[in-house]
């Protein structure tokens, strides 16, 4: 049955993946596409990846450490890099790998709950996620209308809109369980009882329990405003990647649309699909460049393939290197905790 299930969905997901390259090289001129890629600039591709690959990722852990610290203080930024870009290669390879194999491998090493560390990685998410909507609104200030042409047939203004609200939500209630942990932990057991047989009650209210332990962070004022500005400066590294990365193509856009540009690389790779989402990547960008700035197909494409395939060399080779390095084992789950 399990196997069924894998299979089914490797297909729907490599179905989709498929569709999207349709859809992204299906008015193309191949012989123009050939032609752009060997005039193209390669050094500021290359530049702009080695900012947004490893200076965004060493940033990130930086953040990290202190979403981390309320569960054990003082883990080293040096520590924690290793498990960002080997994470960053099992999302690559499996969608929403890395989700899993960053906080089992630095739970074990820094012996601490591996279901609280998932809990600072969806943390980490919601913070992308707010960071991601909050560049959209205000570049929606100026690119609005075209934004609309461009995407008209899937109404990303409205997804973003109820997203953000989601996600918001989700807050609220997560921050009113951490400052009322004790009336959680009861309604967590009366629900765990009323549904479940008792050989996994315990063990689903210790889980939920070390989840909603990943949010401690929001306790400790302090540490607000190194989590906000390191969430800005990985904003700001990924959109120097990007802007970095026109100049390669020869294109006249300004830092704002690089902006722009990144959001919609950030709304496809919300996708989980096979090839670190690249249909849904290609397609995105593609529409965009071509909808929003008038760039032409194969310009489009060429950066986009470009971006998209450095990309994914920068953390395969760096998270083939240090999964080696940290000994990590790819059948490495969840599974029991650390404590």
């Amino acid at each position: 049955m399990k196997n069924t299930k894998k299979i089914l969905k490797f297909t729907i997901l490599t179905a989709l993946l498929l569709f999207f390259m349709y859809l992204s090289f299906k008015d193309v001129d191949f012989k123009r596409l050939i032609e752009e890629l060997s005039k193209t600039n390669y050094m500021y591709a290359v530049f702009g990846m080695l900012i947004g690959t490893f200076l965004g990722s060493y940033i990130r852990a930086w953040r990290w450490k202190y979403l981390l610290d309320p569960l054990k203080p003082n883990i080293t930024v040096y520590s924690l890099f290793p498990s960002v870009m080997i994470g960053y290669m099992m999302n690559a390879l499996i969608p929403r790998g890395g989700e899993v194999a960053r906080p089992v491998l630095t739970a074990q090493k820094e012996g601490i709950s591996k279901a609280s560390t998932f809990g600072t990685i969806v943390v980490e998410r919601i913070i992308d996620m707010l960071a991601m909507f909050i560049v959209f609104g205000f570049c929606l200030f100026f690119f609005r209308e075209k934004i609309s042409i461009a995407f008209q047939p899937y109404d990303i203004e409205m997804i973003s809109l109820w997203s953000s609200l989601a996600i918001l939500a989700f807050v609220l209630i997560v921050v009113l369980m951490i400052f009322n942990l004790e009336k959680t932990e009861n309604v967590i057991e009366a629900i765990t009882k009323r549904i479940l047989p008792i050989k996994f009650q315990s063990k689903i209210q210790k889980i939920f329990i070390s989840l909603i332990n990943g949010f401690l962070f929001v306790k400790h004022p302090k540490s607000y405003f190194i989590i906000f500005f390191t969430s800005a400066l990985i904003w700001i590294s990924y959109a120097v990647s990007t802007y970095l990365s026109f100049f390669a193509f020869g294109m006249d856009l300004g830092f704002l649309d690089a902006n722009l540009i990144l959001v919609i690389m950030s709304f496809a790779m919300t996708l989980p699909l096979p090839g670190n989402s690249a249909g849904s990547y290609y397609l995105f960008v593609k529409t965009a460049l071509v909808g929003i700035y008038s760039i032409n197909p194969e310009t489009a494409i060429g950066y986009a393939i470009v971006c998209h395939l450095l990309g994914f060399l920068g953390i395969m080779l760096s998270g083939f290197y240090f999964s080696i390095k940290e000994n990590y084992k790819f059948s490495t789950g969840l599974g029991e905790d650390s404590k």
